[in-house]
């Protein structure tokens, strides 16, 4: 049976983190995610994991420490915002190509400037083509599940990338909902032991991490990544299944709200679908055929079926918390193959 809870979107990925109990933590505070880290670090002062928590002196240093940990054979976590995802940058990338399958919560904030602390998708959106797989978080539940189902994506022998989880910063993360969390020995279960079949601290094979990377190997080992991300998406959808029959909660790369008859829908990510929905009540009040389809997985994207689920439509709006300065505006449509719909 689940346990009923009422818990902020930061508290509820705190205690994800605590169930899944991983062997390392490393973070450095940044509103508005630094109550995930502060929630945490509690329970590792209260015995209640034994992940060794690392505080460092940036974010730079926490995805490095993440990086480290995870290349010994270690499952490594962290949490992060904004500018502090920015600092990280240079390690990011080194984090998909090394193929450590690393699990971040990300509560999306604008990145400065000018200094704003509240959200937007600028954040992950800097790193969309990074080579992380990006899962979007429309509530407190959400942001919980998508958690508990990260390392078992991530950690796919098919897949071995890292994994950012996203929610929104204040929106959901300091907002308090019902939620229904698993039970400890459940999470336990569901996510497993990590078993990486490379790793540093492996005495019976001698290997090296980040070497120099020449051209035809670099062009390899990019095609590589790109396969694996291609891969995430079957993974993805089995994980999703088998977290359906744990919980009954059904996730797919999209949610798709009222779109079987719809005329015209909303496309939109994270908390914005919350009111998008209500939208479309309203306007199904007044008789308007609306529909709504919210997309949870970002990377990899699922371009081929949000086409398919939006081809009967008439006209569709496409909600955005970040703007790619100077590109071209129908590069959602042109990606989805959707153009004739949008004209």
């Amino acid at each position: 049976m689940s346990i009923r809870e009422r818990l902020s979107g930061n508290e509820a990925a705190a205690i994800a983190m605590k169930q899944i109990n991983p062997d390392v933590v490393a973070a450095f505070p940044i509103t508005p995610s630094t109550e995930i880290p502060q929630y945490f670090s509690s329970f590792v002062n209260n015995g209640q994991v034994d992940t060794e928590f690392v505080a460092v002196e940036s974010e730079h240093s926490a995805m490095s420490a993440c990086i480290g940990a995870q290349a010994a054979g270690a499952r490594a976590m962290t949490a992060t915002s904004a500018n502090g995802l920015s600092l990280m940058w240079e390690m990011i990338y080194i984090a998909s190509s090394l193929r450590l399958p690393i699990v971040m919560s990300l509560v999306n904030r604008a990145v400065s400037g000018p200094l704003n602390i509240h959200n937007d998708h600028s954040d992950a959106m800097g790193v969309r083509d990074s080579g992380w797989i990006q899962l979007f978080s429309e509530n407190n539940q959400e942001a919980y599940d998508n958690l508990i189902m990260a390392h078992r994506i991530a950690e796919h022998k098919d897949v071995l990338l890292p994994l950012m989880v996203c929610q929104d910063g204040f929106i959901t993360s300091h907002s308090i909902e019902n939620i229904e969390l698993i039970e400890d020995d459940k999470v336990k279960s569901f996510v497993g032991n990590y078993k990486p079949e490379h790793y540093l601290l492996n005495d019976k094979e001698p290997i090296a991490i980040g070497p120099l990377d020449l051209q035809a190997y670099l062009f390899e080992h990019k095609k590589q990544q790109a396969d694996s991300m291609r891969a995430a998406k079957k993974v993805i959808l089995e994980i999703s299944n088998e977290f359906e029959k744990l919980t009954g909660r059904k996730y797919g790369f999209f949610e798709e709200y009222k779109l079987n008859d719809a005329e015209i829908a909303i496309v939109c990510m994270n908390s914005t679908a919350g009111t998008a929905k209500a939208t479309v009540d309203k306007l199904r009040e007044q008789g308007i055929k609306a529909g709504l389809l919210k997309i949870r997985v970002y990377r990899p994207f699922p371009a081929e079926e949000i086409a398919q689920s939006l081809k009967n439509l008439k006209a569709i709006a496409v909600l955005d918390k970040a703007d790619s300065l100077n590109a071209c505006r129908w590069s959602f449509i042109r990606r989805c193959n959707i153009w004739n719909v949008y004209k």
